[in-house]
């Protein structure tokens, strides 16, 4: 029992180190364009899908008004969802005194199709740009977002995945602090796999792609009825097609800004409903996301080993720990310092400590897909054959 045990996250052990290593090394692909890249010739729709965004809408728009347009040709679409509160009434103030706004409304579903991957659908249908640039309503873009992300257009990029980084400050409390942190880990696999030229993950609140992309890959395609998955799972159809540039937007004038979960509630159903995909990605990507669980797994199994009396398995347990928290702290300074985000990292050890547990818990709770969205609880996270499992 012992043997087998040791040789068991010995194993693991090495390969997870391996692949952290690897992708550490490249963020040194990663690249930012300079400003003669940019042609002032684009033609760009911004799009947002709102549903009971009143709060938000507000502070979106004036992120969205303060965007340097000058040199491009832009529009805004702003599609409200079937919203119940005052969203819609708000958009149509917006476009009638600014007439880069755009309105879209949409007070119905349509089955099979999840409601907000029909919204996109239909923004992207209406929309008059080549370059297709989103948000969301809590997205708090920096001025420069726009033209950011169209000099890696001009560079050759045909699909961008950006940073989201958490609203905290150092006078935030210490939770938002470790939230951000943690919600940094995202970001940071999504530059390494990127640089590796499989990017794996993306976030909806920052991500762009070419019009034509979505048109040539038939839009969401099998996974338009998911509930979840408008940004990755779309990823995951444009890199299996092996036919266009995929970047990663590492300059900090691309970044979005966006609020943390707002309550314990809402940071669990956001997890879940992040974790909810494992078993949707390609085989490698399932099978990566499965041994990275199952060494987090061995963990804890070791100390509880440990502390029973097998003193062997808890000195390899600790040595494990001890140099998986080295290599991860490694990896996120470098990450830290080529995304401009610094912010945090002091707080690095602390968030360690949740990561197990976090990981453990949303990687297998997560597959059970129960959670709660914009809309209410949602089975299995998908709409079928138009039947509306949230009743």
């Amino acid at each position: 029992m012992p043997e087998v045990f040791i040789l068991s996250i010995t194993l693991l052990s090495l390969v997870y180190f391996l692949t952290l290593q690897i992708l550490e090394n490249a963020l040194n692909k990663i690249r930012i364009p300079d400003n003669k890249n940019i042609s002032g010739k684009n033609k760009v729709s911004v799009i947002v899908c709102a549903r009971n965004e009143e709060k938000n809408l507000p502070e979106l728009f004036r992120h969205l008004e303060q965007q340097d347009i000058v040199t491009h040709d832009v529009e805004f679409i702003i599609v409200n969802d079937r919203s119940e509160d005052k969203t819609a009434e708000l958009i149509e103030k917006q476009t009638s005194k600014n007439k880069h706004f755009k309105a879209i409304h949409i007070n119905d579903r349509l089955p099979g199709f999840a409601p907000k991957k029909r919204a996109i659908d239909e923004a992207i249908r209406q929309a008059k740009g080549d370059l297709l640039l989103f948000t969301d309503a809590d997205g708090r873009p920096k001025p420069a977002w726009l033209e950011t992300m169209c000099r890696l257009f001009d560079a050759g990029a045909d699909m961008i995945i950006g940073y989201a980084p958490y609203t905290a400050t150092n006078q935030s409390s210490i939770i938002r602090k470790v939230l951000s942190l943690e919600y940094f880990s995202i970001a940071l696999i999504a530059a390494s796999s990127t640089a590796l030229k499989y990017p794996i993950t993306c976030i909806g609140t920052n991500f762009a792609y070419r019009k034509k992309v979505y048109q040539d890959v038939g839009g969401f395609g099998r996974f338009k009825s998911f509930i979840s998955g408008d940004d990755d799972l779309f990823l995951t159809i444009v890199r299996d097609t092996h036919a266009y540039d995929i970047q990663f937007a590492a300059d900090e004038q691309s970044h979005v800004f966006n609020d943390p979960p707002k309550s314990f509630s809402q940071f669990v159903n956001q997890r879940l409903r992040f974790a909810s995909k494992g078993f949707n990605y390609p085989l490698k990507v399932t099978l990566g996301l499965t041994f990275y669980v199952i060494f987090n797994l061995l963990i804890p199994f070791g100390l509880v080993l440990g502390f029973i009396g097998y003193t062997e398995i808890l000195m390899t347990t600790l040595a494990v720990i001890l140099l998986k928290t080295i290599f991860e702290y490694k990896y996120v300074r470098k990450a830290a310092n080529i995304l401009s985000e610094t912010r945090f990292t002091n707080y690095y050890f602390l968030t360690a400590l949740m990561h197990l547990p976090y990981v453990l818990f949303f990687g297998i709770f997560g597959q059970l897909k129960l959670f709660k969205w914009a809309e209410s609880k949602v089975e299995h996270g998908i709409i079928k054959n138009g039947v509306n499992s949230d009743g």
